[in-house]
C-alpha cells in the first residue's frame, strides 16, 4: 500500500538522445516546491525487486523536502532498449540526460543529486565524470573508481569464481524477467516487446571471462586514472570488509577537484545501517546533510568535517559473521593514501622450516621458504567471498586452520601497540617452476591465546607482476621482485600481540586457481630482501588528527513497505581430499509494496576445484525468480556452468522462462575460453 503523504508517479518516461524510452518513478513531497531532487540508478527493478525500498527512501526523502527519483538502466525492467552489458556508454549517457531532464522540471529547483550502494554507487560516479550542469553532489557507497582492479571480475589480474560467474548468471535471471505490466495484463505488445529483449540481451559474463587483461574494456566506466573529471561534492562510503574499500580511500585521495568526504567503517557489502559487523550508523542522516549542504545551501557542517573518518579496528576473535568488532572511529582533517610513513619488516628463518620471524631493525639471514601449489588454499578458513556480504558468504574464521597451505612468518610479542592504515605491501623475491601462478597473502594478528584474526588480504597472478594490461609468464626458476599489494585497514596491534604474514597459492572459491603443479621458493636475506611494509596512521597527536563526527548509532527512522520471508540458509564445505567444494542455497519471497504480488528469489552454489589436478574445477549455479501478481506468475530459471580445464573456461547457460506454466521462451548458450596467462 502506498503512502499518502507523497506524490508517487509511476513509470514516467524519459527520452534518452538516441530515442529509448526510459522508465522512472517519482517520488515527490505532496507540499511546498519546488524541491532537489535525488536520482538512483541501478539494473535491479524499481516496479518489484527493488520497489519496497525505493518506496521506503522514497518517502524518507520526501519527508525531508527532496523528490527521488529511480530509474530502471536501459533493457533492465521497464524501461526500453537492450542491457547490452554493464555501464556501457549509452547507460551513462542516459544517467546524464536524466539528470537534465530532472533539473528541467517544474516541481525541481535545477539542483540534482545522486547516490547508489554498489552497481547504483558506480553510475553515480560515471555519470558525475561527464559532469551534468545540474549535477552538484554525489554518495557513491561501496563503489569503484576501477572496474578492472577492484570490481567483481578479476583480482590482482586472477579471475574470480563465486562473484563473476554468480552475479553474471543472476543477471541474466532477472533480466529475463518482463517489464511490469499494467493491472498484470500482459497484453499482445507487451509480450512482443518483452520476446524480444529476451533474444536481443546477452549474457555479460561471456565477454567478461574474455577481457582477461586491463584495457580499453575496464577503463569504460572507471574513473581512474582521469580522477580531475569528479567535480560534484562527493560524500563515499565504504566498508573495511568490502570488496570495494580501497576505492573509497583513493577517490578520497585523488578527487582533488571536488569538495569531499569519504567515511569507511567495519562493514561488509551493504547499507551502513544494517551490514554486519557494528558499530552501524544512520547513514541516511549523513547523505541528507551532505545533500542539505550540496543541494540547498543549508549550513548543515556536512562539509566542515573531517576529510576521513574511519572505524580504526581493534582485535576481535574470529568468526565467519561477528556481530560487532571492537575499535573506536578517528578522523584527519587531510588524506592523502600514499605517502605515510612505513614500518619494514623483514623476512627471516626459523627454526622450523616455512615457519619464520619477521623482524625490524636488523638483517635478515639468508635462506629460502619452499612451498607448493594447493588448488583449494583458502577453503578451510570459511571465507567464501572476496566481498562478503550477507550470509551465507561470510569472513575469513582462525586462520590457523590454513596453516599447512605455505608459509608463514611472525613477529615476537610486540612491546607497544602498532596502528596501520592504508595498503599494506609485501615484497617477495619469489621463483615458481610453472610459467603460471599465483601468490595469496595475509596479514594477520596473532593474539596471546593463539587465535590467528586475518587483517587484510592480497592477490597477485604473478604473469601480472609489472602491468596488468601487458602480463608475462614465468621463466620458471628464475628469481623476481614481486609486489603484493593487500586490502586496505585501519588496525591496531595491540602490545603483547604478534604480526603475522602467510604466502598461498590459491584462495578457492574466490579465485580460479592456476594450472600446473607448482613449487615455489621464496629466498630472504641481505641480497633478497623479501619483506612487509606496513603503511603506519597518523598519531592521535599528530598535526591532522580530529575528533570523529558523533554519528548516529540507532537505525534510521523509516517507514517500511512490503515484507520479506527467507528461507532457510545451507553452507556447506568439504575442504580436504582430492578436491575441496563449497556449496551454498538462498532464498528469500518478497510481498511487495500493493499487499498482492510476491517475488521469489533463490540461488544454489556449487564450487569445486581439484587438488590433484591443479587448474581444474566447477563452477555452478541455478537462480530462479517467480514473480507473481494478480493471479499470473512468471518464473525465470537461469541454471550457469563453467568447467575450468587447464587451458580454457568451458561456459555454457540455460535460461527457461514460463508464464502461467507455459513455456514462453528458452535458449541455451555456449562459449569456449582459452585461458590467457591465468
Amino acid at each position: 500500500m502506498e503512502t499518502q503523504d507523497i506524490d508517487v508517479r509511476r513509470d514516467v518516461r524519459v527520452l534518452a538522445r538516441d530515442g529509448v524510452a526510459l522508465s522512472v518513478n517519482l517520488f515527490l513531497p505532496v507540499t511546498g516546491g519546488p524541491f532537489p531532487v535525488v536520482l538512483g540508478t541501478d539494473p535491479y527493478r524499481k516496479d518489484d525487486w527493488s520497489a519496497a525500498w525505493d518506496l521506503t527512501l522514497g518517502t524518507y526523502l520526501a519527508q525531508r523536502g527532496y523528490a527521488y527519483c529511480r530509474l530502471d538502466v536501459r533493457g533492465t525492467g521497464s524501461s526500453g532498449g537492450v542491457a547490452l552489458d554493464e555501464y556501457t556508454d549509452a547507460e551513462t549517457t542516459d544517467g546524464y540526460d536524466t539528470v537534465e531532464w530532472l533539473a528541467a522540471q517544474p516541481w525541481c529547483t535545477g539542483a540534482v543529486g545522486m547516490w547508489g550502494i554498489s552497481y547504483g554507487g558506480f553510475t553515480a560516479l560515471q555519470v558525475a565524470a561527464l559532469a551534468p550542469p545540474h549535477l552538484r553532489a554525489i554518495v557513491p557507497i561501496q563503489a569503484t573508481d576501477n572496474r578492472y582492479t577492484d570490481d567483481i571480475h578479476y583480482i590482482g589480474g586472477a579471475m574470480t569464481v563465486s562473484e563473476l560467474a554468480q552475479y553474471a548468471v543472476s543477471q541474466v535471471a532477472m533480466n529475463a524477467l518482463p517489464p511490469a505490466a499494467p493491472d498484470a495484463v500482459y497484453d499482445d505488445a507487451l509480450l512482443d516487446a518483452w520476446r524480444a529483449r529476451l533474444g536481443a540481451t546477452p549474457v555479460w559474463l561471456f565477454e567478461q571471462a574474455r577481457q582477461q587483461r586491463d584495457g580499453p574494456y575496464w577503463r569504460r566506466g572507471s574513473i581512474a586514472p582521469d580522477y580531475g573529471r569528479i567535480t560534484a561534492a562527493m560524500l563515499g562510503i565504504g566498508g573495511w570488509m568490502d570488496g570495494y574499500v580501497d576505492a573509497t580511500l583513493r577517490l578520497q585521495a585523488r578527487c582533488t577537484d571536488a569538495p569531499r568526504r569519504a567515511i569507511v567503517g567495519p562493514w561488509v557489502h551493504g547499507l551502513p545501517d544494517s551490514a554486519y559487523p557494528a558499530p552501524n550508523i544512520d547513514w541516511l542522516h549523513e547523505m541528507v546533510r551532505w545533500f542539505d549542504r550540496w543541494l540547498r545551501d543549508i549550513p548543515s557542517g556536512a562539509d566542515m568535517e573531517p576529510a576521513l573518518t574511519w572505524f580504526h579496528r581493534n582485535p576481535t576473535a574470529p568468526a565467519r559473521y561477528p556481530a560487532r568488532l571492537n575499535g573506536a572511529w578517528r578522523a584527519v582533517r587531510r588524506y592523502d593514501d600514499r605517502g605515510a610513513a612505513l614500518l619494514v619488516l623483514a623476512l627471516d628463518g626459523g627454526e622450523v622450516p616455512g615457519r619464520g620471524r619477521l623482524i625490524a631493525g636488523q638483517p635478515a639471514s639468508a635462506g629460502v621458504d619452499r612451498y607448493r601449489h594447493v588448488p583449494g588454499a583458502g577453503a578451510r578458513a570459511g571465507s567464501l567471498c572476496w566481498g562478503a556480504g550477507h550470509p551465507p558468504n561470510g569472513l575469513a574464521d582462525d586462520l590457523r586452520a590454513e596453516d599447512e597451505n605455505g608459509p608463514i612468518w611472525t613477529s615476537e610479542p610486540l612491546p607497544e601497540p602498532i596502528d596501520i592504515l592504508g595498503r599494506p605491501m609485501a615484497v617477495f623475491h619469489l621463483s615458481s617452476s610453472e610459467p603460471v601462478a599465483h601468490l595469496v597473502v595475509r596479514l594477520a594478528s596473532v593474539a596471546p591465546d593463539g587465535a590467528v584474526e586475518q587483517v587484510c588480504e592480497g592477490i597477485l597472478n604473478l604473469t601480472h607482476r609489472d602491468a596488468d594490461a601487458e602480463p608475462a609468464p614465468l621463466e620458471p626458476g628464475r628469481v623476481y621482485e614481486v609486489r603484493v599489494e593487500l586490502r586496505s585497514a585501519g588496525y591496531r596491534f595491540p602490545e603483547g600481540y604478534r604480526i603475522r604474514l602467510t604466502a598461498a597459492s590459491s584462495h578457492w572459491p574466490v579465485i580460479w586457481p592456476s594450472p600446473g603443479l607448482a613449487v615455489f621458493a621464496i629466498h630472504r636475506g641481505p641480497s633478497t630482501p623479501s619483506r612487509l611494509e606496513l603503511p603506519l596512521a597518523p598519531l592521535l597527536d599528530a598535526p591532522d588528527a580530529a575528533t570523529p563526527p558523533a554519528f548516529r548509532s540507532e537505525p534510521p527512522a523509516l517507514r517500511e513497505f512490503g515484507s520479506e520471508a527467507s528461507s532457510p540458509l545451507e553452507w556447506s564445505n568439504q575442504p580436504d581430499g582430492p578436491e575441496a567444494t563449497v556449496r551454498t542455497f538462498e532464498g528469500a519471497t518478497s510481498t511487495l509494496p500493493d499487499g498482492r504480488s510476491t517475488l521469489y528469489v533463490s540461488e544454489g552454489l556449487t564450487m569445486t576445484a581439484s587438488n590433484e589436478e591443479p587448474g581444474t574445477g566447477l563452477f555452478a549455479n541455478t537462480c530462479e525468480y517467480r514473480l507473481t501478481a494478480d493471479g499470473g506468475l512468471v518464473s525465470v530459471v537461469a541454471s550457469g556452468r563453467t568447467e575450468a580445464t587447464a587451458d580454457a573456461f568451458l561456459m555454457n547457460l540455460d535460461l527457461a522462462v514460463t508464464l502461467d506454466g507455459e513455456p514462453f521462451f528458452a535458449r541455451r548458450w555456449d562459449e569456449r575460453i582459452p585461458r590467457d596467462l591465468l
